[in-house]
């Protein structure tokens, strides 16, 4: 495993032995509303940034009626700084008569950067515990979390699955190119099985009927009592990293993949890499009501989120 000690450009060239490519660094998405006089219209690439001059464009053609009209937009910058929270983008690059004022109600989000080495590895070292090729190039999608591959290889229906299929649980990417490498990398003769179904034409112009499955999110709550001179945010983000889920500034962590339970003395270790702790009182809970010190088993479509509205440090 030659990935473990390599680094930069090597690393990437032993992730592509793998079939794994190291993906880029992504802009932040989102919406805002425009408000001006009534038939303005906002073409696609209008300029718009915040006080702090981070720009975003519109990424549609909007027409403004009964005073406003809203867009979607995505930064000019990638990377996880181009997260901005509501009410951050204030400010019009681009004069244009009708158009008066623009704000964003809720924050960006999806900004992340390049992906790093050690993340890089992580990946590395979760395609490694996957089985078979198609698992390898689903993973590659953009935007794809993490795969589960569920298959039934008798010839009667188990646990739900009919005889003879596989049964891929897929976390984000685009649903289209999820069933075309479905139906490139899976073996023939082989049901792609799944509650999701997409109309996939093969090279003769065939059309045939992918399926597969998105997982259920868990939603996990934690809570924290410290002490020490400690940074409450930065624990707050251990937790968010180690479980998955958004951070107040908008980054996406991929935390834990599909059906990896919650082991709860790896989460006390998490925090307690934090600088200046001294002590941490930690309890999680799936209902924000009952909260334990227990490990969370999560099943084999699910997956463990959270967010920063759930984790309370004090």
């Amino acid at each position: 495993m030659f990935y473990q000690s390599s680094s930069g450009i090597a690393l990437d060239r032993n992730a592509k032995r793998q079939g794994v490519r190291r993906q880029p660094a992504l802009p932040s998405r989102g919406y805002v509303v425009f408000e001006g006089r009534d038939g303005t219209r906002i073409e696609s690439g209008f300029l718009i940034a915040t006080e702090n001059e981070e720009e975003f464009r519109t990424i549609e053609s909007v027409r403004i009626t009964d005073g406003t009209a809203t867009a979607q937009v995505e930064s000019i910058r990638k990377g996880r700084d181009a997260n901005v929270p509501a009410g951050a983008i204030s400010e019009i690059v681009q004069p244009r008569v009708g158009v008066d004022s623009v704000y964003n109600p809720e924050p960006t989000t999806g900004g992340r950067d390049r992906e790093t080495d050690a993340e890089l590895r992580a990946r590395l070292d979760r395609t490694r515990r996957k089985e078979g090729r198609l698992v390898h190039r689903l993973l590659d999608i953009e935007g794809v979390r993490d795969v589960y591959l569920d298959y039934n290889d008798q010839n009667s229906e188990v646990d739900g699955l009919p005889p003879h299929c596989i049964a891929p649980i897929v976390w984000g990417g685009d649903e289209e190119e999820i069933a075309q490498t479905i139906m490139q990398y899976k073996s023939a003769g082989i049901r792609s099985y799944g509650e999701i179904e997409v109309e996939v034409p093969d090279t003769k112009e065939k059309t045939h009927t992918i399926g597969f499955s998105r997982p259920e999110a868990v939603p996990i709550y934690v809570r924290a009592t410290v002490t020490g001179e400690v940074d409450y945010e930065d624990i707050r983000t251990r937790i968010i990293s180690f479980i998955g889920g958004t951070d107040e500034d908008g980054t996406e962590y991929d935390g834990l993949g599909i059906n990896e339970n919650l082991i709860y003395f790896q989460l006390v270790h998490q925090i307690g890499g934090s600088a200046g702790i001294i002590n941490a009182d930690v309890e999680w809970s799936t209902d924000g009501v009952n909260y334990h010190k227990n490990d969370i088993e999560i099943g084999r479509t699910q997956y463990a989120t959270t967010d920063w509205q759930m984790v309370v440090v004090e």
